[in-house]
């Protein structure tokens, strides 16, 4: 069976904590395509600079006529000028990322992604089959595991789901795997398998039918991280040219935190060069119907 890690937040205070659900109707977001590609500064800034403008003209009645990129946007120098009344008002743009947070889901997404590819390299199943795995320690630490560990798990893995296919295909069940200690004790100590009901998607990483839930990849955000996160953004972007500072968010990585990022950003630019600070939440995904954003301002 399954254990559960115990020992997630390392002194910490954890503010949000959850468990993946197995499969839904339209799988995990993060597969979902993105109303921007955060890593697309360019465009990423001309997102932001389109809310903005509508926020100001709309909440705040002001007379903007457009906003236009800054060609020369170096170190703290304006991503953006707004332009109003014949003046153009300087605009840095940035993002709020939970450190802890992003770095434990993209090291979780490329250890599932890579055993997915090694499992289906030996078998890949004719149904979408969902694996989880449990390492053999009571802590959130990540594994630290050869590749030709994983290559030698993969087959083990595989091979069961082969061996057990006409099962997955047949019952709604769980099939639980004990694991040998000598050969897998650094990477994991048992895990289980469960076919995904025909017409949903798998909430977990993987790729072609194979996805995996590691035991270590859990969900948590701690006060901590977000004051870390806040006093970061004030030590890189105060003191810079601009009258404006925007830090905008997707509200999917921050599950309901956003009233503590807040909290924390109105603590770190008590005292800032900005005239003005923003924070803007938005859900960045293309297939929402209603395009929601959170504003605040913070200064």
């Amino acid at each position: 069976m399954l254990k559960l890690n115990h020992k997630l937040n390392q002194g910490k205070n954890q503010l949000f904590g959850q468990f993946k659900l197995p499969y839904s109707l339209n799988g995990h977001s993060y597969n979902r395509p993105k109303l921007v590609d955060e890593n697309d500064t360019k465009k990423v800034e001309h997102l932001i600079g389109h809310i903005f403008i509508g926020y100001l003209r709309q909440i705040e009645k002001r007379q903007i006529s457009h906003f236009f990129p800054n060609d020369n946007d170096g170190h703290k120098n304006p991503d953006l000028f707004l332009s109003t009344e014949g003046k153009h008002i300087g605009v840095q743009v940035t993002q709020f990322v939970i450190r802890d947070y992003l770095a434990r889901f993209n090291q979780a997404k490329n250890i599932c992604e890579k055993l997915s590819d090694f499992i289906t390299e030996i078998y890949n199943p004719p149904i979408i089959v969902n694996i989880q795995i449990c390492t053999p320690w009571d802590s959130d630490a990540i594994p630290q595991g050869k590749i030709k560990t994983y290559k030698k798990l993969a087959k083990v893995i595989a091979e069961s789901i082969q061996k057990n296919i006409k099962h997955l295909k047949t019952k709604n069940e769980y099939l639980n795997f004990d694991l040998d200690k000598n050969d897998f004790k650094n990477i994991a100590e048992s895990y289980n398998l469960y076919p995904v009901p025909e017409r949903y998607k798998s909430n977990y990483f993987g790729r072609n039918n194979i996805f995996i839930d590691y035991g270590f990849d859990y969900v948590l955000i701690h006060e901590e991280d977000i004051k870390e996160t806040a006093e970061k953004i004030y030590q890189s972007k105060n003191g810079g040219n601009s009258e404006i500072l925007i830090i905008w968010g997707d509200e999917l990585h921050f599950y309901n935190t956003t009233p503590h990022i807040i909290l924390e950003l109105k603590k770190a630019f008590n005292d800032t060069s900005f005239k003005s600070v923003y924070f803007f939440g938005l859900y960045n995904l293309k297939d929402i119907k209603e395009k929601r954003y959170n504003y605040h301002k913070i200064k």
